[in-house]
């Protein structure tokens, strides 16, 4: 009895270890509904007994089988945009995808749409193409792939692991006789049943991502050509309208500015006298009396000569 209930800390323990690993794994995102046919992977090679990873000596599947995760994004000018998405859609279901969501903006010539749908990964470059023809000009183009192979062939090794175990301890829980001893080894199958399900999920997951490629589509109008005259450039009513409106505006303010100096008048306009008259007063301490100027003089009549002086003489 001694040596069953070792063995169960020991695969407790393994477990413990085990769960720590695979806590590592991103979380499997719900399962999605069976939409398509999904390839069958190949089996892959017997793993090591360990908590986590492949094997060293595992080998990945052939280039043709690995799991690549394929997703485009579109943005481009159509001629109408109910038309294209419209196209899109007939297009989605001829190659046996699907029309995820649709967001559109704006109504009429302005209307704007966002379009993305799922399509078998065999079709992905047949739908990208489609797409693209659908448009008058491309704006930008991204095409993106995520090679999960390596991923997948870790989860598978994980899972084989982890069903050994609860083998095993299927195999204690059946030979224990305590109900302390199976109320330890049924904790711990829990634990590993738990951490089988969320490698079977992310498998899932990856499975059906490769399987179904993702493309988003950005649809915008095409933009008219520019007026050569604009619309409503020059309107010379409203000019009119609009400087009668200030005219008015102006003659207004004036109007109010005199009624409020008038309101207020016993305030500033004794200021303004008493100021004016201090300032009469100030100018007339700074004038002078000024003395009348004498006469002036009228100048002398020039001397004649004597009558006996020639011309030239002194």
């Amino acid at each position: 009895m001694a040596s069953i209930r070792l063995l169960i800390i020991v695969i407790v323990s393994a477990v413990m270890l085990v769960s720590c690993s695979v806590a590592s794994v991103p979380a499997g995102s719900p399962a999605q509904p069976e939409l398509a046919a999904i390839p069958t992977m190949a089996p892959a090679a017997p793993a090591l007994e360990r908590g986590s990873g492949a094997a060293p000596d595992q080998q990945l599947p052939p280039v043709s089988e690995r799991l690549v995760i394929k997703n485009a994004s579109l943005t481009m000018e159509v001629v109408s945009v109910a038309d294209a998405e419209a196209a899109i859609r007939q297009k989605a279901e001829q190659l046996g995808g699907f029309v995820v969501s649709v967001q559109t903006y704006g109504s009429g010539d302005s209307m704007q749409s966002t379009i993305v749908f799922r399509v078998p990964a065999a079709r992905f470059e047949e739908a990208l193409s489609g797409v693209e023809g659908l448009a008058k000009k491309v704006l930008s183009r991204s095409v993106s792939g995520d090679d999960v192979t390596e991923e997948y062939v870790d989860l598978e090794s994980r899972l084989r692991n982890m069903e050994a175990t609860r083998d095993r301890l299927l195999d204690l829980l059946a030979r224990a006789e305590k109900v302390e001893d199976a109320l330890q080894v049924n904790q711990a199958l829990t634990d590993v049943q738990g951490q089988i399900e969320q490698i079977k999920g992310r498998m899932h997951y990856l499975k059906q991502s490769a399987a179904m490629s993702t493309i988003t589509a950005e649809l915008r109008p095409v933009p008219p050509p520019p007026a050569i005259i604009e619309e409503d450039a020059w309107q010379p009513i409203r000019v009119a309208r609009e400087s009668l409106r200030g005219l008015i505006e102006f003659g207004q303010g004036l109007v109010d500015l005199m009624i409020r100096l008038a309101i207020w008048s016993p305030v500033w306009l004794p200021i303004v006298l008493f100021l004016r008259w201090i300032r009469r007063k100030m100018m007339q301490s700074r004038k002078k009396p000024q003395e009348p100027a004498p006469p002036a003089m009228p100048p002398a009549a020039p001397m004649a000569p004597p009558e006996g002086m020639k011309e030239g003489q002194v």
